[in-house]
């Protein structure tokens, strides 16, 4: 049989009640209110955590954007190799036709546009059978829209088109070529002339041609497209203003930013024959 202590034994049940108050409040019970969080540390530690997300969320952010960008750029040295190998099996010459900036290459997209005659030179075991899917080297991870017309402002260009690129028209695109504006009837005249001759060894300078870009680029440039602010900020994928990413016809690739209207600048050519920069100088810049 237990024996219960002399001491125990001894108290009454008042006792008992009030020890057992004195001991929660020297701090030994489970509902103690001293271990427990009062309303003014509960806002310390949320605003401590809050504090902690701005400080992080922008660093995190930005390196989201940069890994996107890198990736970016990953695809677009490999489209570069794989349009040098197209080239050396052509003698040369570039891929032209109706819609040939951006049905070049990639998947049907929703517009379901056929050859994509670079697809052979990407390394699919099934070029014709490319599917969204597969085709990711032709997917920019930053692409978030902004391509015309109007009512798909938010649908990305590798679901439309196929390609989240597209290239530059003085190189790969349609024959003839449309005049951008009635200020550079001229010129764009003299280069669609041009254009069947055109071959890889007469490119002005190989170093500052452009090749291929993210899609917006192009209207960025176009000297009379004019789209509105937020079409033109959902195109800028990289988030700085009037900044796309870009590979040169050496294979090197760059941040730039895409002046409106400028044929030839310090930076880059959009114009592959140097012959005609003379009078792309007297006619370059914005329409207003």
């Amino acid at each position: 049989m237990i024996r219960t202590p002399p001491m125990i034994r001894c108290l009454h049940r008042e006792d008992l009640a009030a020890a057992t108050s004195r001991w929660a409040g020297e701090g030994g019970a489970p509902g103690d209110k001293r271990h427990g969080f009062t309303v003014i540390e509960l806002l310390v530690v949320v605003a401590v955590i809050a504090v902690l997300l701005a400080v992080s969320l922008p660093v995190l952010t930005k390196a989201r954007a940069v890994a996107a960008q890198q990736r970016c750029s990953s695809n677009l040295r490999q489209l570069h190799l794989a349009w040098s190998s197209y080239l050396a099996d052509h003698n040369g010459c570039f891929y032209q036709g109706p819609g040939a900036n951006w049905d070049y290459g990639g998947w049907r997209g929703t517009n379901n546009a056929w050859p994509r005659p670079l697809n052979h030179y990407i390394g699919f075991s099934d070029p014709n059978g490319i599917t969204q899917r597969t085709a990711k080297v032709f997917c920019c991870p930053a692409d978030r829209g902004g391509i015309p017309p109007k009512n798909q402002l938010y649908e990305k260009a590798y679901n439309r088109f196929g390609t989240s690129y597209q290239t530059n028209r003085f190189l790969i695109g349609p024959y003839p070529c449309e005049a951008a504006c009635s200020k550079t009837a001229e010129l764009d005249g003299m280069i669609s002339d041009r254009l069947p001759r055109l071959n890889q060894d007469s490119v002005a300078n190989p170093v500052l041609v452009l090749l291929m870009g993210d899609y917006g680029w192009v209207n960025q440039w176009l000297p009379a497209f004019k789209a509105s602010l937020d079409r033109k900020r959902l195109a800028e994928w990289h988030r700085r203003a009037d900044h796309y990413n870009m590979v040169f016809l050496d294979g090197h690739v760059a941040l730039l930013e895409i002046r409106k209207g400028y044929y030839v600048t310090e930076d880059y050519y959009v114009l592959p024959f140097p012959g005609l920069f003379g009078l792309a100088r007297e006619v370059q810049g914005p329409v207003d």
